[in-house]
């Protein structure tokens, strides 16, 4: 919750996960107690700028993923029950971008999912861990797309929520509290149909 947008992501990544600076993020990573920086012979900054924005601009035009059974009727089906319990309130199925300098990317209508705001998602989903100004129960709603080919990703395994503690999609939703509570709740009122509508229409996005 602490990047605004993908230049932010993209140097926090370089530097957090390894360790390698950039004209954005200067300072080195270290750990007195772990060694020296005798090994480091590499002039700072790192990694040059002209990358961080080829990244940038790479991580930009990435193409959605593909929609997988989207006339099914039973993922039409989950796709009603979804918007129906409420699940569509946070996880919203569309949004618009604004200008861009790139294009095609300016004001395009995109399947994500998501509201991208802050939500208190209850004790069963808190890491009690601050970021930014989120709070330890505070997450920014997960886009949606590409949750079907997760398991493809992963090695057949897949693995859901912010910390990946549950392989099963149902396990996921009824984790969801907070101001997710009263989907959370219509979720499991439903039939089991009802239920496997939903899931299969989730695992189609």
């Amino acid at each position: 919750a602490t990047a605004i947008d993908l230049l932010q992501q993209t140097v926090t990544a370089y530097l957090n996960d390894i360790g390698v600076t950039s004209e954005f993020e200067p300072e080195e990573l270290f750990n007195p107690e772990l060694g020296n920086r005798v090994g480091d012979n590499v002039p700072d900054p790192e990694v040059a700028t002209e990358t961080i924005n080829n990244v940038v601009i790479y991580l930009q035009t990435l193409r959605p993923p593909e929609r997988r059974n989207a006339t099914d009727a039973v993922v039409l089906q989950g796709e009603q029950l979804f918007a129906q319990i409420g699940c569509a309130s946070c996880h919203t199925p569309e949004m618009q971008t604004g200008p861009s300098a790139i294009a095609p990317l300016a004001f395009q209508k995109v399947p994500l999912y998501s509201d991208l705001l802050l939500h208190d998602m209850g004790s069963a989903l808190a890491d009690n861990y601050p970021e930014g100004e989120a709070n330890g129960a505070e997450w920014r709603t997960t886009p949606l797309w590409g949750l079907g080919l997760v398991g493809e990703l992963l090695g057949g395994t897949p693995f859901y929520l912010h910390d990946g503690r549950t392989s099963s999609l149902e396990e996921a939703i009824l984790l969801h509290g907070g101001e997710a509570e009263v989907s959370r709740n219509n979720f499991a009122g439903l039939n089991a149909g009802e239920k496997a509508a939903v899931l299969a229409f989730l695992k189609s996005l």
